[in-house]
This record gives C-alpha cells, sequence and structure tokens, in this order.
C-alpha cells in the first residue's frame, strides 16, 4: 500500500507553501510559516520513533509533533467553553475510535474484512468524522481528532496490560510513519469543519442580502 502519512503530509506542505489553504489557517489562528513549519517538523519526525514502554512506542511525526499542536490550538481557543468543548470532543473521538479498535483490531489475520481496507483506514476515517461531529468549529475538530485517535491507541495498550500484554503485539501511538492515523483523522476533521463553516457562512451572508 501506498505510504499515506508521508503522501499526506508533503501534500499539504506544498498547498502551504504555494498559499492555498491561507484562509482556513487564518480561521484557525495560525500563519503558512507557523504551518509550514509544523507540517516539516511532522514529515521530517515520520522517520523517529520513541520507545515508552514495553510493547508501546510513539512516532514524533505521526504521533508527538501532531499531539503538540492539537494541544497548543485546543489551549489557545480562546474561551474556557471553547477549550471544554474541545475536551468533550476528544472524549467522544476517544471512544468512537477505541470501540471501532475492538470490533476491527488491526494486526489480525482478517485485518478488517471490509473491501479489503486496512483498519488503520477506518481508524482515521472514524476520528476524522467523529471528531468534526463532536467539535463543529475547525479548532476542537483539529483537536478531537487528533487527540481521539492518540487516546483511543492508549487506552488499548492499557486494556492488553490488564489482559495480559502479547510480546509480538506493538501498539504504535497514532499510527504513525507509515500510517499518520492522527493526521488522518485531523486532516479529515478540519476538511469537513471548514466544508460546513464555509457553507453556513455563505448561507448567512445570503440571508442578510
Amino acid at each position: 500500500m501506498l505510504p499515506v502519512g508521508p503522501i499526506l503530509l508533503t501534500i499539504l506542505l506544498v498547498m502551504i507553501c504555494f498559499g492555498l489553504v491561507d484562509g482556513v489557517l487564518g480561521r484557525m489562528g495560525v500563519n503558512s510559516r507557523q504551518a509550514g513549519l509544523m507540517v516539516a517538523a511532522m514529515l521530517a519526525g515520520l522517520a523517529f520513533d520513541i520507545d515508552l514502554a514495553p510493547g508501546l512506542s510513539v512516532n514524533v511525526g505521526g504521533g508527538v509533533v501532531p499531539m503538540g499542536v492539537a494541544l497548543y490550538l485546543t489551549l489557545t481557543a480562546g474561551s474556557w467553553e471553547d477549550s471544554a468543548r474541545a475536551l468533550g470532543a476528544v472524549l467522544a473521538t476517544a471512544g468512537a475510535v477505541y470501540l471501532v479498535g475492538r470490533w476491527f483490531p488491526p494486526g489480525e489475520p482478517t485485518e478488517l474484512n471490509l473491501f479489503l481496507m486496512d483498519a488503520q483506514y477506518l481508524y482515521g476515517l472514524t476520528g476524522g468524522l467523529v471528531g468534526f461531529t463532536a467539535g463543529r468549529a475547525r479548532r476542537p475538530a483539529f483537536a478531537a481528532g487528533v487527540l481521539g485517535v492518540l487516546l483511543a491507541d492508549l487506552t488499548h495498550y492499557l486494556g492488553y496490560l490488564r489482559d495480559g500484554l502479547r510480546l509480538d503485539l506493538l501498539v504504535h501511538l497514532g499510527g504513525g510513519g507509515f500510517w499518520a492515523t492522527t493526521m488522518m483523522a485531523g486532516a479529515l476533521a478540519l476538511l469537513v469543519a471548514e466544508f460546513v463553516g464555509e457553507t453556513r457562512e455563505a448561507k448567512a451572508l445570503e440571508e442578510q442580502r
């Protein structure tokens, strides 16, 4: 399969360099230089993993950097109500991704058994759609997609510890590396939030005329 993580981040970096997403970044309170540095750090970090505990690791580009960006956007969202809504969206997304992971665990011989699609894609799609539904606004939606997937992965790991961790099992927080599931979820949540937000704003302007 194609390396989803690097391809997604490279496309995003090119779009930022050519100013194709300046409007989206501006509405999130981030300028193109900041966004470019963040995406470049994610892309470079895909090659590095950090072992956190036996059977648990996190990818720098697919886990650590997106988590930092999501936390920054959450803490600087504005009012405490916005931060609280983002936190609720994170918990809702984590719960949804966790349940999907229980039904369709990664690494099993049958994988997903649904259109031959790997389970990691389903995690990213679930995180993105639930992240938008719970977060609604652009910042909370992105934060929910990223942090929700990370929290769900960590919850799975704790469950494996409770049941007796399999020595051949490695929980990779956020997918990372090849998959970059966190970025799939965050990008999808942001794109849907942006589309819906633009549609609502255009409708509101039309009604005012």
